[in-house]
């Protein structure tokens, strides 16, 4: 959970420049005070991951992309299809997956495999040879005990989860899943952290998942959540009274009203409490889950809050004045 709450000096730093800004916009300070803490919701769903590349654009389409980008990189780190890439890395595969079965002494499936996947392997010149069906040891135990000397080496050096118990590849969704999500949540939601692959996932240990469509449709339905953190800066706007300004009820916070692919999301909570008296306005906002695995703490939201509110304030005091400024020269 994120609650925005002020140290003692910025605090001091902030109050000053509502009163300031109250007294200047002729705000009372209930609804100066309102109007920033939605524009605070604003601030704080914008500097939350994902940002566009460079930081910041966190409320556009770039940072939905660069989110989604993110996610699809991610899960690359973990697996990869059986059918994809060149004929060499098809085949590699298939190489693997004989290694496994050769280590875990699976005779039949060994053969059954080297088999079915002779096309593939036939981009291995040497495999294809010591697999052909022209071998005369081939599918005999004496001569999976002569290719087991070569198999269990790429065998040791695969990962015994790298294949299913059977020696199958992945399939399906729950299966994906199952192994994803030990891993994200080991690597605290990110497997790659400043250019470099912190799944744990060493590149010959990934796991092999038989369709590609499974695995598209997976990354597309994690893809889905894009947006789904920032959200909850979204419900904690929707629960502050409207600030009054100039007699009308005003919607502060227009972009984050506008960003559908944040606003769609109902998983994560946001709430605020408010309270006033004539001369005091005390305003907390909270997203449930907005630093869920530290993310907020390593962008720094709070204090680019803090920053761009008093620095937004005086530049739009500086607005209001130039327009009266201008209103007055026209008399």
């Amino acid at each position: 959970m994120v609650t925005v709450s002020l140290q003692p000096a910025s605090k001091a730093a902030f109050l000053d420049a509502i009163q300031k800004f109250a007294a200047a916009s002729k705000q009372t300070i209930r609804d100066a005070t309102l109007e920033q803490a939605a524009l605070a919701c604003q601030d704080a769903a914008m500097f939350t991951p994902p940002l566009v590349k460079g930081g910041g654009g966190g409320l556009t389409n770039d940072a939905k992309k660069a989110g989604e980008r993110a996610i699809d990189r991610d899960v690359g780190k973990v697996f990869e299809p059986l059918r994809s890439g060149s004929a060499s890395t098809q085949a590699t595969r298939v190489i693997r997956r004989l290694g496994s079965l050769a280590l875990n002494n699976n005779e039949g499936l060994f053969w059954k495999v080297a088999s079915s996947q002779s096309s593939i392997l036939s981009a291995n010149s040497f495999v294809a040879r010591m697999l052909s069906t022209e071998y005369k040891g081939f599918g005999t135990t004496q001569g999976f005990k002569k290719a087991k000397n070569y198999f269990n080496r790429i065998g040791t050096r695969v990962s015994a989860n790298v294949f299913n118990n059977d020696g199958a590849p992945i399939e399906g969704m729950a299966a994906i899943d199952a192994v994803y999500k030990p891993i994200y949540q080991r690597a605290n939601g990110r497997l790659w952290k400043n250019g470099r692959n912190v799944s744990g996932v060493k590149y010959y240990e990934k796991r092999v998942v038989e369709k590609k469509g499974d695995l598209d449709t997976y990354i597309a339905q994690r893809q889905e959540a894009v947006g789904a953190i920032k959200s909850g800066w979204y419900k904690a706007l929707m629960s502050l009274p409207s600030p009054v300004i100039n007699g009308v009820e005003k919607n502060a916070a227009s972009k984050l009203r506008a960003a559908g692919w944040i606003t769609k999301h109902n998983s994560v909570l946001g709430s605020s409490i408010s309270s006033f008296t004539d001369k005091t306005a005390d305003i907390t906002i909270r997203n449930l889950s907005g630093n869920i695995f530290g993310i907020a703490d390593q962008a720094n939201v709070l204090g680019l809050v803090y920053g761009n509110r008093i620095k937004q304030m005086p530049a739009k005091i500086q607005r209001l004045i130039a327009a009266d400024v201008a209103k007055f020269n026209r008399k």
